[in-house]
C-alpha cells in the first residue's frame, strides 16, 4: 500500500468518524482511483453510502468488498443490511456475516426479521459463540418484548460472563420489572449506579423499580436528577410522570408526560400514559383522542370494515377489550347503544362480550345482539361498521355531563336474587350483609403491595354484628383461618357458588347484599355495573375518576384512597368508618 493510499484512507476514516459522510465518500473514492481493488476502501465507501441512504450504490461497493475480502465479517453484515433494505434476499448473506462475526447485531436483526423461527436463529448464534457476553446480551434484547422470562435468562448468562458490565445489568433490570420482580430490578439498578453514578438511564431505571415498590420519594429524586442530566431522556420524564400520577398530582403528571412526548412523539406507551394523566384531570377533550394508543387497542385485529365514528343507520359490531374489569367499565355504554337502536339511529348493534357477562347484558338490554369473544375472525356477520368498546367513550362520553344519561348495562336473574335473599335471611339473623373482596386474584410480584391482607382489614372485621360474605375469585380459605372478628360478626364463603366463572350467581348475590366492600378489582366493577351500593378502596382515584370527586361511571360507589406512606391497616380503618356511614345512611 502506497503512502498516498494510506494517508487518504486515514483522512476518509477521520471524516467518517466525525459523521461527515459526503466528505468520507469522496475521500474513499479518491483512494479507489489510486487502487481500484482496495477492499477496505470498497467496504468503507459502501458503508458510508448505506448510511447516507444511497442503497443501490452501496450494494455495488459492498459486493465488490466481499469478493475482494471474503473473510471481512463487517462487510458481509453491511451487505446483508443493504440487501434487506432493497427488499432482496439477505438471509444467506447475514448468516455468512454471523459465522465470521458472531456478535454482529445488524446481521442478527436481518436473520430475526426474515427467518421463520427467531428462536432457532438465536440458538444457532449462541452455539457459535457460547462464551461471548455480547451475543447473550443480543439474544436477550431480541427476546425481551416477546418472552421476557427467557430474555432474563439470556441477560443473566451475559452478566455471568461480564459481571462488571453495568449495561447488561440494566437490561436485566428492565425485564425483571416486566416479569414482576421489582425488588431484583432495584438491586440491579443500584449496582449499575455504583459504576455509573450520574447515568440518566440507570437513575430512571431505579426510579421505575421504586415506583413499583411504592417508594415514591426516592423515585421523584431519581427522575429529577435524570431529567437534569439529560433533558431529552424519555424515561426520566415518563417515570417522573408516573410517580406524580401515583401521588395523585395529575396536573404535574401531565406536564412531565408532555415532556416525554416531546422526546418520543410516537411512543405508544408514552401516549397511553399521557392520555391517563389528562383524563385524571378531567380533560376529556384532550384525553380521549390520545386514549386510542392504549395497549388493548393495539392488540386486537379489527375486521376489514370502516371504523364507526358516530354515523347513523349502520349495523355495528362492538369488539370487547382485555380484562373483565375493563369490560364491566365499558358496559355502562351499552345502554347508550340500546337507546340509539330504539330511536332508529342505528340499524343493528352486536356486542361482543365475555361469555360470563352475556346473560346479564341480554337480560338488561334485549334489543342488542350478543356474541362471545371470537378471535381471530371477529367479523363473521352482517356488519357495516365496527369499533372497540373503549372507543365508545370518545364518541358517547365527550364530557362529564354525558355520564348523567348512563344506565346499568347488566341485570341479575331475579329468581337467583330471590334465592340469595332466602339464604341471607336464614343466615344473617337481621345483621347487615356485606360482600367483601380485599385483593386481586393475581398476587404476583409488586401487586401484593397494592392490596391489603385480610389481617390488614382488622378494623373492618372487628365491627360488631356484621355478616361478611367473601366475594374473592380465588381460593382464599386459608386466609380466613384464625381471624379476630367483632362480637356477633361472621365471615363466610357463599355456598355452592363458583365465584370466578358463575358471574350470574355472583351478580345475583351482590344484588341481595346490603353493601359490597372491595379493592379496585373486577368485583368492584361488577357491583358498579349492576348499580349495587359499594365502598371501594385503592391507591388513588386514577384516570377513571375523570377528575371528579365520585367516579362518574359508577355513582353508587364510595371511594377510599390510601396515600403512599399510609399503612394498609390505617387505610382500612377509614374504609370501616365509610362502611358504617353508608350503612347508617341506608337505614
Amino acid at each position: 500500500m502506497t503512502v498516498a493510499v494510506t494517508t487518504a484512507l486515514s483522512a476518509g476514516l477521520h471524516a467518517h468518524r466525525l459523521g461527515d459522510l459526503n466528505k468520507a465518500i469522496a475521500v474513499y473514492g479518491a483512494v479507489l482511483d489510486l487502487a481500484p481493488d482496495h477492499p477496505t476502501a470498497r467496504h468503507l465507501r459502501g458503508f458510508a453510502l448505506l448510511q447516507s441512504g444511497r442503497i443501490a450504490d452501496a450494494r455495488l461497493d459492498l459486493q465488490a468488498a466481499v469478493r475482494a475480502a471474503p473473510t471481512n465479517g463487517n462487510a458481509w453484515m453491511h451487505l446483508s443490511v443493504c440487501l434487506d433494505r432493497l427488499g432482496q434476499s439477505a438471509t444467506q448473506t447475514a448468516r455468512r456475516a454471523v459465522l465470521l462475526q458472531p456478535g454482529g447485531q445488524e446481521a442478527l436483526d436481518v436473520l430475526v426479521r426474515h427467518r421463520s423461527g427467531e428462536d432457532r436463529a438465536l440458538r444457532w448464534l449462541l452455539a457459535l459463540a457460547p462464551g461471548d457476553a455480547t451475543v447473550w446480551r443480543r439474544a436477550g434484547l431480541a427476546r425481551a418484548r416477546r418472552t421476557p422470562a427467557f430474555a432474563a435468562t439470556d441477560f443473566r448468562r451475559a452478566l455471568c460472563l461480564a459481571p462488571a458490565d453495568p449495561w447488561i445489568g440494566l437490561d436485566l433490570a428492565e425485564v425483571e420489572r416486566r416479569i414482576l420482580r421489582p425488588e431484583t430490578a432495584l438491586m440491579l439498578a443500584d449496582r449499575a449506579l455504583v459504576v455509573l453514578p450520574a447515568d440518566p438511564r440507570a437513575l430512571a431505571d431505579r426510579a421505575a423499580s421504586a415506583i413499583e415498590l411504592d417508594a415514591v420519594s426516592p423515585a421523584l429524586a431519581d427522575t429529577h436528577r435524570a431529567a437534569l442530566l439529560d433533558p431529552a431522556h424519555t424515561a426520566a420524564w415518563g417515570n417522573r410522570a408516573e410517580t406524580l400520577y401515583r401521588l395523585a398530582r395529575y396536573e404535574a403528571a401531565v406536564t412531565c408526560g408532555s415532556r416525554a412526548r416531546v422526546t418520543a412523539p410516537t411512543d405508544p406507551e408514552v401516549l397511553a400514559n399521557l392520555a391517563a394523566y389528562r383524563l385524571a384531570t378531567g380533560d376529556l377533550a384532550g384525553g380521549w383522542p390520545i386514549f386510542r394508543n392504549r395497549p388493548a387497542r393495539r392488540g386486537i385485529p379489527g375486521p376489514d370494515l370502516p371504523r364507526w365514528s358516530g354515523e347513523a343507520g349502520v349495523r355495528l359490531l362492538v369488539l370487547t377489550e382485555q380484562g373483565l374489569g375493563d369490560e364491566l367499565l365499558f358496559s355502562t355504554l351499552w345502554s347508550d347503544l340500546d337507546r340509539q337502536l330504539a330511536q332508529g339511529r342505528l340499524a343493528a348493534v352486536t356486542v361482543e362480550a365475555d361469555e360470563r357477562l352475556i346473560p346479564l347484558g341480554a337480560r338488561a338490554l334485549p334489543r342488542l345482539a350478543w356474541r362471545r369473544r371470537l378471535r381471530p375472525n371477529p367479523a363473521d356477520g352482517p356488519f357495516t361498521h365496527w369499533c372497540l368498546a373503549g372507543d365508545l367513550m370518545e364518541l358517547l362520553r365527550p364530557d362529564i355531563a354525558s355520564f348523567a344519561a348512563a344506565k346499568p348495562g347488566l341485570a341479575p336473574d331475579p329468581n337467583r336474587v330471590a334465592e340469595w335473599h332466602g339464604w341471607l335471611d336464614r343466615e344473617t339473623r337481621g345483621r347487615p350483609a356485606i360482600g367483601l373482596c380485599w385483593r386481586s386474584g393475581s398476587r404476583a410480584g409488586h401487586r401484593r403491595r397494592h392490596y391489603p391482607t385480610l389481617g390488614d382489614c382488622a378494623a373492618l372485621l372487628s365491627l360488631t354484628n356484621r355478616f361478611f360474605v367473601v366475594l374473592q375469585y380465588d381460593d382464599c380459605r386459608s386466609d380466613l383461618e384464625g381471624l379476630a372478628l367483632g362480637t356477633d360478626t361472621e365471615i363466610v364463603l357463599p355456598p355452592d357458588l363458583d365465584r370466578h366463572d358463575d358471574q350470574e350467581g355472583v351478580a345475583a348475590l351482590m344484588a341481595a347484599l346490603d353493601l359490597v366492600v372491595s379493592a379496585d378489582t373486577a368485583v368492584l366493577a361488577l357491583a358498579g355495573a349492576l348499580g349495587v351500593p359499594a365502598v371501594g378502596f385503592s391507591l388513588h382515584p386514577g384516570w377513571v375518576a375523570l377528575g371528579q370527586g365520585r367516579q362518574p361511571w359508577f355513582p353508587r360507589i364510595e371511594r377510599v384512597f390510601r396515600p403512599p406512606d399510609m399503612p394498609w391497616p390505617e387505610a382500612m380503618s377509614e374504609v370501616a368508618r365509610t362502611v358504617e356511614r353508608v350503612l347508617s345512611d341506608r337505614t
